[in-house]
């Protein structure tokens, strides 16, 4: 059995760190990614779903899309038809951020578990992009 010096252990250290930093850049770069496909209506969209400022398990929210767009036209105040929201969404499901509820009427969609995260991060970073962190 070999007995690690001091050097040794600086040098595993450093290594991982250095794997850590790219796991990071390269989660960056793909939030990133995501981040640029999406406008000011999608992130608030996926805000009503993913950031209800509840506590776990309570902390997403499923919509039904007739009370989805009256929320977004009357306390959003959003200027968007019931087509181009329902087009929304279904970009939204198709990203993976959605799931769409088929075979329900009207239709429903609620926020995908094991996600909460990669959206929630992907919300954040599009307000800090865009300089908006004072409205999250």
């Amino acid at each position: 059995m070999k007995v690690m010096t001091s050097e040794d252990l600086f040098l595993n250290l450093s290594t991982e760190s250095n794997i850590a930093q790219r796991e990071v850049e390269e989660l960056d770069t793909i939030l990133l990614g995501l981040v640029e496909r999406l406008d000011f209506i999608d992130v608030q969209i996926l805000r009503k779903f993913y950031t209800t400022g509840k506590e776990f398990p309570n902390d997403t929210q499923p919509y039904c899309f007739p009370i989805l767009y009256k929320e977004m036209k009357e306390v959003h105040r959003l200027k968007i038809g019931m087509e181009a929201l329902r087009k929304r969404l279904e970009i939204l499901v198709k990203f993976g951020f959605l799931g769409k509820i088929n075979n329900s009427n009207p239709t429903n969609y609620s926020p995908l578990g094991g996600k909460e995260k990669l959206v929630r991060a992907v919300i954040m970073k599009f307000f800090l992009i865009n300089g908006l962190t004072k409205f999250l």
